[in-house]
């Protein structure tokens, strides 16, 4: 089935996770296998090591039934987004499965989703991906291959020399991170105590330093699998005003503008809009 396949290049380069490459002369290159065609990462807690081979992809190090898990391939919203994106007639929508087949939606975990896009803010992948790398390293269980995302225990401790050196744009990016480290780490329940509506969702994410609505639907989306998370930038803004009739009297992404587009692709697509965000952002950035 078509929509069986992954294409690994594809959906580990497409904006939800940061921590996928392979090492070389011990640093991080993010976004490309090593010389033998084998992509490193780290995802729920463990070393995976995954290569393409044509329409199929070997699970060389990792748990195959959590490989299915973490790709998606337990639950069958891709082909499902696609039919209902026939039925409305979605173009755009439609275009971008036909340009971007192989790309899936990934169920990671919330708290290294959270340390990745923490640094994503005017930074480019690139340094996201050194920087969770280097937290890693310096903060995270070493392992023969990667070391695994630091604890929230052991970010709360981090120090501040060593935050002040990570490849970020702005310095108190590391700080915030740091204070979600430590409210994190001091209460044990946070993340059980995560509202079940979608909007209680959002307001009870940002009440973490630096966290603002893109990131807390980044987190709902690809740290929890919440499909109702819409994670909003300049791409789904012009592709919203491109194809489905946004037209704002200003430019700048107020937080009534986000969540009017939001709650547009939430009432056409429900728990299918952030894998439709998914594909209309590979449109903007790719098609």
């Amino acid at each position: 089935m078509e929509e069986e396949f992954l294409n690994l290049s594809l959906t580990l380069r497409s904006g939800q996770a940061f921590y996928w490459g392979h090492l070389e002369g011990g640093r991080f290159v993010f976004g490309k296998p090593d010389k033998g065609g084998i992509w490193w990462g780290v995802a729920r807690n463990r070393v995976w090591a995954l290569r393409q081979r044509g329409g199929d992809v070997e699970v060389l190090r990792g748990d195959l039934e959590e490989f299915r898990v973490l790709f998606s391939f337990d639950k069958d919203y891709h082909r499902i987004l696609k039919e209902k994106a026939k039925r409305l007639n979605d173009a755009p929508l439609l275009k971008a499965f036909e340009l971007f087949p192989g790309l899936r939606m990934m169920r990671q975990d919330p708290w290294e989703t959270t340390v990745s896009f923490l640094l994503s803010p005017q930074n480019r992948v690139e340094r996201i991906a050194l920087g969770t790398y280097l937290l890693a390293k310096e903060y995270g269980d070493d392992t023969d291959l990667l070391p695994l995302y630091p604890t929230p225990q052991a970010l709360a401790n981090s120090d501040t020399e060593f935050l002040k050196n990570l490849p970020v744009r702005y310095e108190v990016q590391a700080f915030r991170l740091r204070e979600v480290a430590r409210m994190i780490h001091g209460n044990p329940h946070f993340w059980d105590d995560l509202p079940q509506d979608y909007y209680g969702r959002r307001r009870y994410l940002r009440v973490l330093p630096g966290v603002g609505n893109k990131i807390a639907d980044c987190i709902l989306a690809y740290g929890f699998g919440d499909g109702r998370a819409v994670p909003i930038d300049t791409h789904i803004l012009r592709i919203s005003k491109e194809y489905y009739g946004f037209n704002p009297k200003s430019e700048n992404l107020t937080n009534r503008l986000y969540d009017a587009i939001g709650d547009f692709y939430r009432e056409r697509y429900g728990d299918l809009s952030a894998l439709a965000q998914l594909y209309l952002y590979a449109l903007a950035r790719l098609g």
